[in-house]
């Protein structure tokens, strides 16, 4: 907008008229009244209607006169042009209020010759015509009273305009542009009309600042057809009275006459087509569907239906075959049960020297096996049960009572498992199931080499990265458990001088610098505007409507976001009362003054009249309110008036301008205007019913600078602003309770102060999460929380035991171990009886509560995490990266999730090697009794935990670096805030992890210590008396979970059948997730980044839903030579020779496809109105002194000393460009064009509208910008397409001219991501995997294994995109970390359990085996008996609960996108990690490795690892030895 006064445009000045009705001819006010060529219907002045009023012509029916005034005659000429006929009906001073006229109308029209010619033609022959009768009549006269005279005037005035001039007239001017509003010139001349005779009666209406009479226009006759509308009428009023319509011949504005040829921005017909553009509706209309469904998705459905029942039918298929070929087998005599396997050889030097589960040649269904006949000798393998006494199954599967047979390596006594003539061996159900108590015999022993070749059995894999992991944990886990204070006391020390960094510490507040990438093409050209034109205004803004809404929706695409809106049959929001009272809060706003130095509007506004000084009041501020229409007063206006006066103005904004001076668009001053009411007003109305408007909409235009006192002066007023509307706007405040009305504001200070106040509120979440882990932490760390419950439950069987020998009624069986009987026991366990005394209860309690509970321990744990926070703050602050409230709000919670994790399995793994040292050491006792045990029976407690720490810590290693890893590629995404948010993650687990291996060990071992010692726990001075001790064995139980998953779910998952199932159901679940994840849309709704409370919500509803207008863009260009002809002709758009092509004519051929362009209005081009500016025919414009044209004049200087600049030029001034200065001429030109004011007088003076568009240097143009609007923009995906579209725009200008063009809009700067994000996402997720998949191979080294791993991380990452489809979360630079963050996660979900099969059973057997398949089916089972409950409870559990405290947030943007997409992460990784990842293990895992230095020793492991559940003092049920072979359906 610039500052326009066009309060008097041409002799028919601007007026109000929307006439609804049509108008019927009316008879002359003289029923004498002569029609015929050559007659006058007025001529002369009779004097004028007030002080103020227009001259009044004077009713004359005579004969037109043929005047010989040679000025009369020079001044018709030089006006009309010298064609026109010396006779006329007018005289010199009609002739000198003409010339007035026109030359005020003149810089509106003159950029288009068509238009500015038939304006000229139409209004002389309106004056001067000599056959005035034949087509225009006075039908009303009044009295006019000029000093004693009184004379007859003119009141209403008929014309009669041919349907062919009328209409080319109109054709030719409603395209014409006024570049300094942005707008059309039919806007100010014609009051926006639609057709001729709309445009005709606007000007023709009787207004105090318009025309002195009235001017009317009849409709055609009803029954005259279109075509007989230009021929002579015969007036029915009169006999033999024709009436000729004026109907000269109109100049189009595509003809190729140079007096009437138009440019392409003024006449759309001489335009250059653009080739078709679809825009993304038509895009997104032109997709496939079946019903509903996309076609993409039925195909995904159809294809995934069909593999699954081709996958069945061959599945059925093999089976059956497998049936026929055992029943084929078995008839042969292959044995019982049995059936030849292919012959198994020796694989050859592929690296695998690992034994197979059984010997080839033994196999059996069932449960038992036999040795087959062979031609080769069987080697020996040892059958064993693992417990004495316990039944064995033989070869058919049924129980024998036989006693179990073990041999180890060189025992002499092998021989006696081999039966004469026919070597059979049975295989106990629980040796295969488990894998364990094998023989591993030396290929070397000389005993067993047969003339067969090499004994084909060999010794477990070692893994070089894993022995030596494994040992540097362990000998770092030594170091810090013999000396846990002096690691402590290191750990403080480097935390210490770590958190040093807390004195850079600084917050980054600044919403530009948290979500724009800086290096980004949007981030620099806002550093180029700002640089070359300052920074955009700052705007306060305010929205005043009804207060209760009627319905409500959501926003229809991204996250659902309550809107307010209002049914249409609404009353309006203004009424006379209500504008009594806003008028009044409008005045106290302009007289509000800050605290403490008392700053008013008028000290902080822009005013464009005064720049750079601030203006004397705050009159002369851009204040867009329709108060503006009223001079901000309305003491002219009463109940009855206001309506049709706001009415008035807001359809012709220039003849109601405020103080400022700029003409205001009704769209930026009301909301929801309803549309004309043809009915009720006619086709031809254009009235715009601003009365019935659903809003009012005020703005305030502060100045901003990169001056920090000019910003520090504003920021004051508007906090002093920002209190008065918030008092204004409470829910008692004024506006509600007095008046009913809603008012919603935002101000330059609103954002910033929301966004850190989300961030204060939520401190009290962060403490409770972390009270609510530690407690779960303490009562679950370990068997802790098991052993607990289980002290409960013993308490209450020793308390019935009592009453059931009190009473003798209540028989209650002896319980071994804490379970039942039956009949025998099992090596190794504990039996533990109720036969003692219910005293000891007590004392049993006591020291479950007080020396087994771990409150100490687990507090270390959280001191850990929140010193890694700690810790990692300062570090990243000390090299100057800023903490983001992202950050604040977060990482606590992240780092709370992932450093519990680490806690539970180290403790789990203590226990492990508790059970296994106090098992190897126990002395049976009674129930609490504690067994002496001498310091020879058990390792000590370093070593403990040490080997705790060996064989967990390259687990928690792999976590570490694959988190760390994939947090570290979260780097790559521009956007400071996500940016800064992944580097600050990626130290804190680093942090947190290096403090775990060390701080936390000493910690476990000084925990260890205190148990077994008996001291108290969070009180280790003291110690409970030693008779109240119990067996150390005791001290661990096993958990529910992990009995759960050992007895029932692991056995249960991998049964063949419901292996299929499963990976059925996740492919199902996978393609039913990428269905999903293509319903994602990218944005970021503002409203998620407040808190649920902001006032800033209820601004941006009213926003969306009110302002109908766009924001502005500007197009600026850099590195061209605009002094140059070539490069203005590519440049310009309003002169004839401008390129077809031009930057001005593309912006406007963009403008005509707004739905592929999102530009709506016509763009201000500032070349164009400079040339204009000096066009001679605008006198008061461009002007320099007579005497020395060297000097230009000023607007006060009188016109008898100055002349127009190019006046005598020769060549002189055309629309072709031609006699236009050039070189260092333009630049003098251009200097004093933008120190010229934007007056009535000269209304192209560049000082308001250009003085900040043109980026000036010595002898040169730096930039330039050209400015343009987007249509309005409601959605996230609007914003995108309207940021592509201007820059696909940009791109295309820039090729042409040859310089560069670049977009640059004030909201450019936060959607720049999108450009990009869609193919950063995909190659930063694909990085990840890859980094992950690296990592894992090479830690657990296995290809294979990692495969199966990354395989799973991949779904996980699947399955939380299909969710973010299904459940609205849009795809942001925040989304995407938390993709990238969700390959690290699902990786601790998996990392675990990979290790631990590829550990199980010492590494299993080559693939190349038979039975490999069986292998990996146990190693899989033993891997989720070992730390399945781990991952359970210590990791998803543990972050669920650590994530749910999110749901309590403020924060919207934590709750969408943390909590919702952390929540469906967890439960999604949880689910592939324990589910499909061991099924996957199943099918794809590689051969394995013995993990620690005990199964490297292959004897040792041959009889008895760490997975024998039977050396665990909790023992198995009896009938876990039922347990259902993996190979059976059922």
């Amino acid at each position: 907008m610039r500052q326009v006064q066009l309060r008097i445009l041409s002799f028919a000045a601007l007026g109000f008229l929307l006439s609804t009705v049509s108008v019927a001819a009316k008879p002359p006010t003289d029923p004498a009244f002569i029609r015929e060529r050559g007659r006058c219907a007025m001529r002369g002045t009779c004097g004028r209607k007030g002080a103020f009023g227009g001259a009044l012509p004077c009713p004359d029916n005579d004969l037109a006169a043929t005047s010989s005034d040679p000025i009369f005659l020079s001044m018709l000429s030089q006006i009309c042009g010298p064609d026109f006929s010396p006779t006329t009906c007018c005289d010199i001073s009609q002739l000198q209020t003409l010339m007035t006229s026109l030359s005020q109308a003149e810089p509106l029209l003159a950029t288009c010759p068509g238009c500015h010619n038939n304006f000229k033609n139409f209004y002389c022959h309106f004056t001067c015509s000599p056959d005035q009768s034949q087509w225009m009549a006075v039908t009303e006269t009044q009295e006019v009273k000029t000093g004693d005279e009184v004379k007859t005037a003119v009141k209403q005035l008929e014309v009669n305009i041919g349907k062919t001039f009328g209409q080319g007239f109109f054709n030719s001017c409603k395209d014409v542009k006024f570049g300094a509003t942005n707008g059309y010139a039919m806007d100010l001349i014609g009051g926006g009309a639609k057709n001729y005779l709309s445009f005709l009666r606007y000007m023709g209406q009787e207004r105090a600042l318009g025309s002195p009479f009235e001017i009317t226009y009849p409709d055609p006759s009803p029954d005259t057809a279109p075509e007989e509308f230009d021929s002579p009428i015969l007036s029915p009023q009169f006999e033999n009275m024709t009436i000729v319509p004026f109907n000269n011949k109109p100049l189009s504005c595509s003809s190729s006459d140079l007096n009437a040829r138009c440019a392409c921005l003024d006449c759309p017909q001489v335009c250059t087509t653009l080739p078709y553009l679809p825009s993304p509706k038509e895009l997104a209309s032109r997709r496939c569907y079946v019903g509903k469904m996309s076609c993409f998705a039925f195909s995904l459905v159809i294809i995934y239906a069909v593999g699954l029942v081709l996958f069945v039918l061959g599945l059925g298929y093999v089976e059956a075959a497998k049936r026929k070929w055992k029943a084929s087998a078995g008839a042969g005599g292959a044995g019982v049960g049995g059936f030849h396997w292919p012959r198994w050889t020796r694989p050859g030097r592929s690296g695998y020297d690992r034994v197979p589960l059984e010997d080839p040649n033994i196999t059996g269904a069932g449960g038992g096996g036999v040795l087959v006949d062979s031609p080769e000798p069987s080697s020996p393998v040892i059958s064993t049960h693992g417990s004495s006494g316990g039944p064995s199954r033989s070869a058919s599967g049924s129980r024998s009572n036989e006693p179990s047979q073990q041999r180890l390596v060189g025992a002499s006594s092998t021989s006696q498992i081999f039966d004469s003539g026919r070597s059979s061996l049975t295989f106990p159900d629980n040796q295969r199931r488990r894998n364990t108590d094998l023989s591993l015999l030396d290929p070397s022993s000389d005993s067993l080499a047969s003339s067969a070749g090499p004994n084909p059995f060999f010794q477990p894999r070692i893994y070089p990265l894993n022995t030596y992991l494994s040992r540097f944990f362990f000998n770092l886990g030594l170091v810090v458990s013999r000396a846990p204070f002096l690691t402590l006391a290191v750990c403080f020390l480097f935390c210490g001088l770590a958190n040093l960094g807390w004195a850079k510490f600084e917050v980054e507040k600044d919403p530009v610098r948290l979500w724009v990438a800086k290096g980004s093409q949007s981030a620099l050209a806002k550093e180029e505007f700002d640089k070359n034109f300052g920074p955009f205004y700052r705007t306060e803004q305010i929205f005043v409507y009804n207060a209760r809404p009627l319905t409500s929706k959501t926003v229809p695409q991204g996250v659902a976001t309550e809107q307010i809106v209002f049914d249409e049959d609404a009353r309006p929001v203004l009424s006379w009362d209500r504008l009594k009272w806003w008028s009044t809060v409008e005045a106290d706003i302009r007289s509000l003054k800050s605290y403490p130095n008392n700053y008013t509007l008028s000290d902080v506004c822009f005013s464009p009249q005064t720049e750079p000084k601030p203006p004397t009041d705050s009159s002369a501020c851009v204040v867009q309110s329709l108060m503006g229409y009223f001079a901000d007063s309305l003491e002219d206006l009463s109940e009855r008036t206001w309506a049709s006066a706001l009415d008035s103005c807001a359809t012709s904004p220039a003849t109601c301008l405020p103080g400022s001076g700029q003409p205001m668009n009704p769209k930026l001053l009301l909301g929801g205007i309803p549309p004309s009411n043809e009915e009720e007003d006619g086709e031809d109305s254009v009235r715009v019913r601003a009365s019935e408007a659903k809003a009012l909409v005020v703005t305030y235009v502060v100045r901003n600078s990169l001056d920090k006192e000019v910003v520090e002066k504003a920021e004051e007023w508007e906090k002093s602003l920002e209190g008065y509307l918030k008092t204004l706007a409470a829910v008692d405040g004024v506006a509600r309770e007095g008046w009913g009305l809603e008012v919603a504001y935002s101000t330059g200070l609103s954002l910033e102060e929301e966004l850190n106040k989300s961030s204060n509120t939520d401190i009290p979440i962060v403490v409770l999460s972390y009270l609510v882990m530690f407690f779960y932490v303490s009562l679950n760390l370990g068997s802790s929380g098991a052993g607990l419950l289980k002290s409960l439950g013993k308490g209450i069987l020793a308390l019935a035991h009592g009453i059931s020998n009190l009473f003798s009624l209540i028989p209650v069986p002896e319980l071994i171990g804490g379970r039942r009987t039956r009949g025998r026991s099992r090596s190794g366990s504990i039996t533990l009886s109720l036969a003692g005394s219910t005293a000891g209860l007590g004392t049993y309690l006591k020291r479950q509560l007080f020396v087994e509970s771990k409150f100490l321990l687990g507090l270390w744990g959280i001191a850990i995490v929140l010193l890694s926070v700690s810790t990692s703050v300062a570090l990243c602050s000390a090299a100057g990266i800023r903490v983001t409230l992202i950050i604040a709000e977060v990482i606590p919670f992240l780092v709370l999730a992932i450093g519990v994790d680490n806690v539970f399995i180290l403790s789990h793994e203590l226990d492990e090697q508790n059970v296994r040292a106090y098992s190897s050491g126990l002395r049976p006792g009674n129930v609490f009794s504690y067994a002496e045990q001498g310091d020879e029976d058990l390792p000590p407690a370093e070593e403990r935990v040490a080997r705790a720490l060996g064989r967990m810590g390259p687990s928690i290693l792999l976590s570490c670096l694959c988190e760390a890893s994939a947090f570290s590629l979260g780097a790559l995404v521009g956007m400071p805030a996500v940016r800064n948010f992944a580097i600050y993650a990626a130290v804190a687990v680093l942090i947190n992890t290096l403090l775990q291996v060390t701080i936390f060990t000493s910690a476990m071992s000084m925990d260890l210590k205190r148990i077994e010692s008996n001291r108290i726990d969070c009180m280790p001075c003291l110690k409970l008396p030693p008779d109240s001790s119990m067996d150390l064995s005791a001290t661990v139980s096993e958990g529910l979970i992990a009995r759960f998953i050992r007895t029932r779910y692991a056995p249960f998952l991998l049964l063949k059948a419901v292996k299929y199932f499963v990976l059925a159901l996740f492919s199902g679940l996978f393609v039913l997730s990428w269905i999903g994840a293509r319903h994602i849309h990218l944005g970021l709704d503002q409203r998620l980044a407040l808190p649920a409370d902001s006032h800033l919500i209820k601004y941006f509803n009213a926003l969306d839903n009110y302002l109908d207008v766009g924001p502005p863009v500007y197009f600026i260009s850099k590195g061209l030579n605009v002094t140059n002809r070539s490069t203005q002709r590519q440049l310009c758009g309003r002169f004839t020779t401008c390129d077809s092509l031009s930057l001005a004519n593309v912006l406007e051929a963009e403008r005509k496809r707004p739905e592929a362009s999102f530009i709506a209005e016509p763009p201000a081009v500032w070349l164009d109105d400079f040339f204009q500016w000096m066009n001679p025919l605008l006198e008061d414009c461009c002007r320099v002194r007579r005497r020395d044209p060297t000097l230009f004049c000023a607007p006060t200087d009188s016109s008898a000393i100055c002349r127009p600049c190019l006046e005598d030029q020769e060549p002189p001034w055309t629309i072709t460009l031609e006699g236009l200065p050039e070189g260092p001429e333009f630049l003098r030109y251009l200097d004093q064009w933008l120190a010229s004011p934007t007056d009535e007088t000269c209304p192209l003076g560049g000082k308001a509208s250009y003085s900040s568009a043109i980026s000036r240097e010595n002898t040169s143009v730096l930039a330039t910008h050209f400015r343009t609007y987007h249509t309005p923009l409601k959605s996230q995906s609007d914003y995108i397409n309207a940021m592509a579209s201007s820059e696909r725009i940009a791109k295309e200008l820039s090729h042409r001219t040859g310089g560069e063009v670049v977009p640059y809009s004030l909201f450019y700067v936060f959607f720049d991501q999108y450009s990009t994000i869609s193919s950063v996402a995909r190659q930063v997720l694909t990085l990840a995997l890859l980094a992950v998949f690296f990592v894992t191979g090479g830690v657990l080294g296995s290809w294979r294994t990692g495969g199966a791993v990354i395989l799973t991380c991949f779904l996980t990452v699947i399955n939380v995109l299909g969710v973010m489809g299904i459940w609205g979360i849009s795809l942001n630079a925040i989304s995407l970390v938390n993709l990238v963050i969700s390959v690290g996660i699902a990786v601790e979900f998996c990392s675990h359990i990979a290790r631990a099969f590829m550990g199980a059973s010492a590494g299993g057997i080559p693939r190349q085996h038979p039975a490999s398949s069986k292998d990996r089916d146990e190693r899989a089972r033993a891997a989720l008996n070992d730390v399945g409950s781990s991952v359970l409870s210590g990791i998803t559990f543990t972050k669920l609960i650590g994530i749910s405290v999110l749901a309590l947030t403020r924060s919207k943007l934590l709750e969408v996108y943390f909590f919702r997409m952390w929540l469906t992460l967890i439960i999604s990784g949880a689910l592939h990690g324990l589910v499909f990842l061991p099924v996957a293990l199943s099918f794809l895992g590689g051969q394995g490795y013995a993990l620690n230095s005990e199964d490297e020793d292959w004897i040792g492991a041959a009889v008895g690892t760490r997975y024998d559940h039977e050396g665990r003092p909790f023992m198995a049920d009896e009938d876990d030895d039922d347990s259902v072979d993996s190979d059976r359906f059922y």
